[in-house]
C-alpha cells in the first residue's frame, strides 16, 4: 500500500499528467468533491497530517502488513508524493505498524532544505526521534514558493539533522539481519555509494529493496536476458546510479520491489 500509491512516474518539471479518457474525465468531474479542512496552525497539526494521510480512515485495513524496519530515501518539496509516503510511514510507525529507522532526502542541489522540510513534518507529528539525514545533492532545480510553506520550516535547525551517508551506514550496522526494507522514491545515488563502500553490509541486514523506478529487458543479441533502467524520471536523474543499484541486486539476489509508472492509472496529482 505505501509504494503502490506512489508508483507514478514523476519529475520536477512534469506538467500534470493527461487523464484517461472521456469516460474517466466525466466520472472525475460527476464525482462530488468534499470540502477541504481548513489547514491548523497550532498542536492539531499533527492530528490532521495523520488523518488525512490516511483519508481519514484507522489503520485497522494496515493489519496484515508484517511489521517493517523501513529507510526511507526521498525527496520531498517538487511533488505531493513524497510527503504522503512520509506521513503514511511516519503516521504506521505511530501505531507500531512499521518502524521508520531512518529518513535521508537527496537532490535538486537542496538536499539539505528537503531534510529540513521531513524533519518539520516529523516533528509536527511528534516524531523527533526519527533521524533524518541530508544525501547527496543531485541535478540543480529552482523550487517554487509552496514547497517549503510549511509551518515550523524555519525554526528546524540544521543541527538536527545528519549527513545522509553516515546515517545510512549506522543503521545498517543497527539493524538485524535482512531486517531491513529501503523504500527509494527518488534518486539511487545515494544507496549506490552505500553499495560501492559497504556491499556485505547491505546484503546482510537489507532484505528487500522496494524501488519507485523501472526496469526494461535489453533486446540487444549479445546481452539478451539483461535488463536495465527505464527513462522514469527517478532513475534519470542518475542513470548510473540506477544501474549499480539494479544491477547490484539481480547479481546477488537481493529482492527488490520495483514499481513504475505503469503500475497506476495515469490521473493527475495537484496540490
Amino acid at each position: 500500500e505505501l509504494m503502490s500509491a506512489e508508483g507514478r512516474h514523476h519529475s520536477e518539471d512534469d506538467a500534470p499528467l493527461p487523464r484517461a479518457g472521456q469516460d474517466e474525465d466525466r466520472m472525475i468531474h460527476d464525482a462530488p468533491t468534499p470540502a477541504s479542512p481548513a489547514l491548523p496552525t497550532s498542536r492539531g497539526l499533527g492530528r490532521w497530517l495523520s488523518s488525512t494521510a490516511l483519508g481519514g480512515r484507522s489503520l485497522d485495513g494496515a493489519r496484515h502488513i508484517a511489521h517493517r524496519q523501513l529507510v526511507l530515501i526521498s525527496d520531498p518539496g517538487p511533488d505531493p508524493d513524497d510527503i504522503k509516503v512520509l506521513l503514511i510511514a511516519a503516521t504506521m510507525h505511530r501505531a507500531r505498524r512499521l518502524t521508520l529507522r531512518a529518513v535521508v532526502c537527496n537532490g535538486g542541489h537542496q538536499a539539505r532544505e528537503r531534510a529540513r522540510l521531513a524533519r518539520c513534518v516529523l516533528n509536527h507529528l511528534g516524531e523527533q526521534s526519527i533521524p533524518v539525514g541530508y544525501g547527496t545533492e543531485g541535478k540543480p532545480y529552482e523550487p517554487r514558493p509552496h514547497e517549503y510553506a510549511l509551518e515550523g520550516y524555519e525554526s528546524v535547525l540544521e543541527s538536527s539533522l545528519e549527513p545522509g551517508g553516515p546515517l545510512l551506514l549506522r543503521t545498517l550496522q543497527d539493524a538485524q539481519p535482512r531486517s531491513l526494507t529501503f523504500v527509494c522514491i527518488s534518486s539511487l545515488r545515494d544507496v549506490a555509494e552505500l553499495i560501492a563502500s559497504h556491499p556485505e553490509l547491505v546484503l546482510s541486514r537489507v532484505a528487500e529493496m522496494s524501488i519507485q523506478g523501472g526496469l526494461e529487458a535489453v533486446d540487444e543479441a549479445d546481452l539478451e536476458g539483461q535488463w536495465r533502467p527505464d527513462s522514469s524520471v527517478n532513475n534519470e536523474f542518475d542513470t548510473d546510479a540506477a544501474t549499480a543499484v539494479y544491477a547490484f541486486c539481480l547479481e546477488n539476489g537481493l529482492p527488490m520491489a520495483v514499481v513504475s509508472r505503469h503500475a497506476v492509472p495515469l490521473l493527475p496529482m495537484q496540490l
